[in-house]
């Protein structure tokens, strides 16, 4: 009897191996471990490198796909150490496949969308690719099912915006006149995503999807989101960073070592 992806799921989670498996991955993180990723019911479905576009430039990122989140980290030690780790609840988490740049290396691609994170990933090869995407929507459409009213209700979610790389700006996008330098720096905003000089971004503004702390944003998104704050408050309504560079990682790091090769562990499991 050939089994659903919610049956395999289930009955992976209840191995000795997956336990033993996401224990080795919280090992790896060590005291970078956000949150205990052993819990009960929680299953990994597969792992591997992507290349993650970064603000200043794409970098290689290990990512772990589980049952419910998405996990990434900076390499230090394949295997044995990783650091800088992030979460991404799935449930929140929408993705599209994206066109093959003129860069080589930035090929068999998609978006990553998420109210906290939205970025782009490139996997070595297509069938890489459509293996992580067929995946993570497996994953999603299972919690979407079990936890969410419809599938279609992510649609509604605040995503957060995708940052503009640096290096595809050399002046303010916002006033256009002020060009980056040692002394003029970059500055991205939190809520539109490009990149800005300090005088257009003087401003922070509480965005409750993305932190609890208030966020710089440029001149402009602050406008409009104090205008939509005055008129809900005004109707008496009441309202209920997609970077990750680290100065510690290991840029010696190769994406295509042989030590590394994509794992979905649910699809090598033979159950009966």
């Amino acid at each position: 009897m050939t089994l659903t992806f919610e049956e395999r799921l289930t009955r992976l989670a209840d191995t000795d191996l997956n336990i033993e498996r996401i224990r080795s991955i919280e090992k790896a993180f060590g005291s970078d471990n956000k949150k205990t990723l052993a819990i009960p019911g929680r299953a990994l479905v597969g792992e591997g490198v992507l290349i993650k576009e970064c603000r200043k430039k794409p970098k290689p990122r290990y990512f772990f796909l589980f049952n419910d989140i998405l996990v990434y980290a900076t390499i230090v030690i394949n295997k044995k150490k990783y650091i800088a780790q992030h979460i991404i609840p799935l449930k929140d988490v929408q993705i599209k496949s994206i066109n093959d740049s003129e860069n080589p290396k930035l090929k068999n691609g998609w978006l990553i969308m998420s109210p906290k994170k939205t970025f782009n990933v490139y996997a070595t090869t297509s069938k890489e690719k459509f293996e992580w995407m067929t995946h993570i929507s497996n994953c999603i459409e299972k919690i979407s099912n079990n936890e969410r009213k419809g599938y279609d209700q992510i649609k509604n979610l605040d995503i957060a915006p995708k940052w503009i790389p640096d290096k595809e700006a050399d002046t303010c996008m916002l006033c256009k006149s002020v060009k980056f330098t040692m002394v003029n720096r970059r500055h991205h905003c939190r809520y539109c995503g490009h990149v800005i000089c300090g005088d257009c971004s003087k401003n922070k503004f509480l965005i409750q999807s993305q932190s609890d702390e208030p966020l710089r944003v440029c001149n402009k998104c602050f406008e409009t989101l104090s205008s939509d704050q005055r008129i809900k408050i005004d109707n008496n309504f009441t309202s209920t960073d997609s970077s990750d560079e680290s100065d510690a990682e290991n840029e010696q790091f190769n994406h295509n070592s042989n030590d590394v090769k994509l794992n979905f562990i649910i699809q090598d499991l033979n159950f009966k």
